[in-house]
């Protein structure tokens, strides 16, 4: 009998994008393990397969199957999958260009059977600080290899989540205190406006506790630019590099373009 293997969570990283190509290493959180049986495992690694499916606005689908290895997180299990896109549609601030969205279907099979599935928005581009942000230089981001000039920071606080996003893409949103809700970054994402996420004091004094969870959440928006970190003091290095293990494709911000504090 086949273990249903269930999706915990989905953390797509979009590795390498320009006008030929995309690459997106998809990181797959499980509930279950594997039973110990011949016909699924590899030596003592428990296996799955899993099939990805992207599908896009204009009509564009594409889909892929490849063996799914799980390993031990803590209670649960982790695999990647790793895929490629022939001529993406990429996704630029408001300004540059467009802002193509993809949707990606995610179905993990063991034997002849599907066990679960998720669904998820994905957007194509890749956000670089570069060399270009530095003292005396305009505050600037490298977006898909084009250098997008930061005009204006925007703070976002919870209460601030109503109201209406900026019209172009020279304003940059940093959201703090809280963890941007889905609805934020979907707007952002549609609009064509940029992100900081700005990691919450925790109570506990542990914010980390919280990041996979929400870097998890996140790493679908295209509109999501980094991660900034630099009001945590003491612990903002662990911080830093826990965000970084995570999501190697986005920036960690110890000092921010424009603001002078978070």
């Amino acid at each position: 009998m086949v273990c249903p293997v269930k999706i915990d969570s989905v953390r797509p990283l979009v590795r390498y994008v320009d006008h030929h190509q995309a690459v997106i290493d998809t990181h797959i959180l499980t509930h279950a393990t594997l039973p110990i049986d011949e016909a699924h495992r590899t030596a003592d690694t428990p296996m799955a397969y899993v099939m990805a499916e992207l599908d896009g606005a204009d009509g564009f689908h594409d889909e892929g199957c490849g063996r799914l290895l799980l390993k031990p997180c803590g209670s649960r299990m982790e695999g990647g999958f790793r895929f490629g896109i022939d001529e993406p549609q990429r996704w630029w601030p408001a300004g540059l260009g467009g802002q193509p969205l993809y949707n990606l279907t995610i179905r993990i099979i063991v034997g002849d059977d599907v066990t679960d599935e998720a669904k998820l928005t994905l957007g194509l581009a890749s956000v670089r600080r570069g060399r270009v942000l530095g003292e005396g230089l305009p505050p600037s981001l490298l977006v898909n290899g084009k250098i997008c000039e930061v005009v204006e920071v925007l703070t976002v606080d919870r209460i601030d989540e109503n109201q209406l996003l900026p019209a172009n893409g020279e304003s940059l949103l940093l959201v703090r205190d809280h963890y941007g809700a889905e609805v934020l970054y979907q707007a952002a994402d549609m609009a064509g406006i940029m992100a900081v996420q700005s990691v919450p004091i925790d109570p506990g004094g542990d914010p980390s506790a919280q990041v996979r969870e929400q870097v998890d959440r996140l790493t679908g928006h295209p509109s999501l630019a980094g991660y900034y970190i630099g009001h945590l003091g003491a612990i903002k290095q662990q911080v830093a590099d826990c965000l970084k293990r995570l999501d190697p494709t986005r920036t960690v911000f110890d000092r921010f373009p424009l603001v002078e504090e978070a």
